[in-house]
């Protein structure tokens, strides 16, 4: 092991290793290749001499897909190891010298692309050397990254509690019946939720933590609902309510423009709103850089400011 450890020591680079972790987390040269900006015989060629200093293949390619061998899979486990510690000697470095450049990855639900974008607009306004990454998805897809810690932090609905994080709750994110506005129960006051027993109902896709947790609100409520439509994501329900396709529960800072315009009314549903919170959560150990401090900073900031507008707008429903 020692002779073979001396091996890689001596003719593999870390760029070799940072090409082969790309290819093996994206199971692609081609998207490895566009990731590094690097030409795909390049990455090729570079996996190619890894290959050879370890005297085993680390890649076997069946039709178009690209699996890991076994000693691709142990390489894999040690080259993310490396990469994340160099990247954060590299942050602790920056810091020493100042809140200076660097890269922040962050995460979040889909409900929070709504609010969060504002605040990296200014944040990279005031810090244009600092770039930032934000990847938004459902909370299945942001559990998963917390797992492989490939974020910085994380904007979710409820902090998963089987996990080895920090997370502290950041707005409030109250979750309402809406309709279009000219849906019949649009101008109907106090609507017992058993009247909406009959009523074409559209949800989230499962994976959702909206949808789980609206489905664990009905089930406590004894209240079934008349599921017609499942749409993924909430830029297509806002569609759906455009285009009258039925009554959903959907999280109003998702359509607080729609709402004030008047397209889209929350219904006056008893037990409604459903009170919610977006939290923020980053591993618990984790050594943020001090750009991605500043940014947390500005988003509790902007959290202030969504909470008494989000607190206006339902008094005003």
């Amino acid at each position: 092991m020692a002779e073979k450890l001396n091996q890689l020591v001596r003719h593999a680079t870390l760029r070799q290793l940072q090409v082969f972790e790309t290819i093996a987390r994206l199971n692609s040269f081609t998207r490895a290749a566009e990731e590094l900006h690097l030409t795909q015989p390049t990455v090729s060629m570079q996996v190619k001499k890894l290959a050879e200093a370890l005297e085993i293949p680390l890649f076997e390619q069946i039709g178009r897909q690209v699996f890991l061998t076994q000693a691709g899979e142990i390489l894999y486990e040690a080259a993310q190891d490396i990469l994340q510690k160099l990247e954060s000697t590299e942050e602790r470095i920056k810091n020493l010298k100042g809140f200076a450049g660097g890269r922040i990855k962050l995460s979040v639900i889909s409900s929070a692309q709504y609010f969060v974008p504002k605040v990296i607009h200014d944040f990279v306004g005031v810090y244009p050397e600092v770039s930032v990454a934000m990847m938004v998805g459902n909370k299945e897809q942001l559990v998963e990254r917390i797992l492989k810690n490939e974020d910085d932090f994380y904007i979710l609905g409820q902090p998963p509690e089987d996990l080895n994080v920090e997370s502290f709750q950041l707005a409030p994110n109250p979750l309402v019946f809406v309709a279009n506005k000219a849906h019949p129960l649009a101008a109907k006051r106090k609507i017992k939720l058993e009247e909406m027993q009959e009523v074409p109902l559209f949800l989230r896709e499962k994976g959702s933590g909206m949808r789980t947790h609206i489905e664990s609100v009905f089930t406590k409520r004894h209240y079934k609902p008349n599921i017609k439509m499942i749409l993924g994501g909430n830029e297509v329900v806002r569609l759906g309510l455009l285009q009258n396709l039925g009554v959903t529960v959907a999280a109003v800072a998702t359509l607080m423009d729609e709402i004030e315009r008047g397209d889209i009314v929350v219904l006056d549903v008893e037990g409604f709103p459903i009170h919610r919170n977006w939290y923020l959560v980053y591993s618990k150990g984790k050594s943020l850089s001090s750009a991605a401090q500043k940014l947390i900073e500005l988003l509790k900031l902007e959290a202030q400011i969504l909470t008494k507008s989000l607190q206006k707008r339902l008094s005003e429903s």
